[in-house]
């Protein structure tokens, strides 16, 4: 139709014209007469072709909290800006969703698997090295594999000794309780472990009836909560892991507003609707899911020697107005 050969035609269409040299005159012809017939190259084909299949994958365990569903978002726009495919499926922090995910994915021959806050690592993991498909961890604990994810224990543990800090402020006395997340998700006890050693500087008690436990869930979040404050314990000040936790907290005001403004609150993630919780007095360590996606996909598109290893993304402490945070006693705080 335009008098050109097949390769010039593809150059064009596969965004090689410069390197070829191939006319401007040239270029719009053949872009012009690809839209008048409709035109779209074939993937398939296309890999069959090159031996790739241009496809990506990424799981994520949840797309109700807003730091998973920025992640996607951020992943599907890099995928398109670079001509692949990409797969995204959600999880629901549940090993045989993952397991079954990753056989799909490797039975379409995918390039690359990103893995978001997996439940069975090693074992996924495992999946993909036998298959020899490239694998990227994000917001995960620390593996054999390229990792770009928050340095979670040192974020815990500065979010902690400000928490604390409100609370001497504040003049409440008792304990600080845990709330969110279950035993066997690694990303939690990460943070537990940093809750734990804020406590410990402070010379402040932990018991295990400290660390409530629930799924990342609103409902079960919200269940806990009201058993907490409704019981006989001194709440001195709450350390919520994640938005469904906090959610947890929003659904209860209603039936204990008194209860909920008087106890200082810190939560591990961010929403922007935080802001407009007035009377609740949050602390809270925002992560950044774009920056996170945007260095793993790096990691992906021009790869290097020495990326197995664990690449912290910057994480900032947000806190209420007229407070301020405590200085850093460590130099891994990005704040």
């Amino acid at each position: 139709m335009t008098g050109f050969s097949p390769t010039t035609v593809s150059l064009v269409l596969n965004g090689r014209s410069q390197r070829f040299n191939i006319s401007q005159e040239t270029q719009d012809l053949i872009r012009s007469v690809a839209k008048q017939h409709n035109y779209y190259p074939n993937l398939h084909a296309r890999g069959l072709r090159s031996r790739t299949t241009n496809i990506v994958g990424l799981t994520v365990p949840t797309l109700y909290n807003p730091f998973f569903g920025e992640m996607a978002e951020t992943f599907e726009s890099l995928a398109r800006s670079s001509k692949k495919l990409p797969l995204i499926t959600v999880t629901h922090y549940d090993p045989q969703e993952e397991r079954e995910t990753i056989h799909y994915f490797l039975s379409q021959k995918v390039e690359c698997v990103f893995t978001a806050n997996l439940t069975a690592l090693d074992e996924i993991s495992q999946l993909c090295s036998r298959a020899g498909i490239r694998q990227i961890l994000l917001d995960s604990q620390e593996s054999g594999k390229p990792t770009v994810t928050t340095d979670n224990v040192e974020a815990a543990r500065v979010l902690t000794r400000n928490l604390l800090s409100a609370v001497a402020a504040a003049g409440r006395r008792g304990r600080v309780y845990f709330v969110g997340g279950m035993p066997s998700h690694a990303i939690t006890m990460q943070r537990l472990a940093g809750f734990k050693a804020a406590l410990r500087e402070s010379g402040a008690p932990f018991g295990e009836a400290q660390f409530l436990r629930t799924e990342f869930d609103a409902e079960a979040a919200y269940r806990e909560l009201r058993a907490l404050l409704r019981s006989s314990a001194e709440v001195a000040g709450i350390f919520l892991n994640a938005v469904p936790a906090l959610e947890g907290l929003v659904r209860l005001y209603p039936e204990a507003p008194h209860r909920c403004r008087q106890t200082p609150c810190a939560v591990f993630d961010y929403h922007p609707f935080m802001s407009l919780l007035a009377d609740l007095r949050l602390l809270i360590v925002r992560q950044s899911p774009r920056q996170m996606m945007n260095r793993a996909y790096e990691l992906f598109a021009s790869p290097k020697p020495g990326q197995d290893r664990v690449h912290f993304t910057p994480y900032e402490l947000l806190l209420p107005p007229g407070m301020s945070a405590l200085p850093s006693r460590r130099g891994r705080e990005s704040l």
